[in-house]
């Protein structure tokens, strides 16, 4: 994907990490029915999601670029609008993400401070047994990530790293 003003190409460490955890999860027999990509950026993430599980698909971004961005990706790459829904947020108590959880897969591909200062409202809205696929966190930052989501109840299930990055699988109890 070309990210252009948003991110997420697929090549960066972060991103190609995520991809990787999506894929083993799909290969592992995992089955979602609800989708959230918190932060999307170009979308890849959600279409990559939609792709293995064709199930609905929340795409949330604080930015509006990355917004039309993504929804953008999600035509080219022939996502129905309906199983890709892309909205701008920051928040865990907008309409879209309060009426569509609880979520049983989740990404998050942003950075080490937010991903810690989110894991509570993650973890809110994230089912039983559910997934959350965090990354955007240098190696050295990922066991104080870690520590916030395992503080929440959440468990890891797996950790990935491409280069300098690492991608956390955790999931919930």
């Amino acid at each position: 994907i070309d990210a252009a003003t948003a991110f997420g190409s697929g090549e960066h460490g972060t991103t190609a990490g995520c991809l990787e955890a999506l894929q083993d999860l799909q290969t592992q027999g995992a089955a979602f029915k609800n989708v959230l990509d918190m932060g999307t950026g170009s979308g890849i993430l959600a279409i990559a999601a939609w792709k293995l599980w064709r199930c609905p698909v929340l795409a949330v971004d604080i930015d509006p670029e990355s917004v039309i961005v993504a929804a953008r990706h999600r035509d080219i790459n022939v996502v129905p609008a309906d199983g890709m829904v892309c909205v701008e947020g920051s928040t865990f108590d907008q309409t879209d993400i309060a009426a569509r959880k609880s979520f049983d897969l989740i990404c998050a591909n942003i950075l080490a401070a937010p991903l810690k200062d989110m894991a509570h409202d993650l973890c809110n809205v994230v089912a039983k047994g559910g997934f959350i696929v965090l990354s955007g966190m240098l190696n050295d930052q990922a066991d104080s990530v870690r520590e916030c989501y395992e503080r929440e109840g959440m468990t890891l299930s797996n950790a990935l790293q491409r280069g300098d990055w690492t991608t956390l699988v955790m999931q919930a109890c």
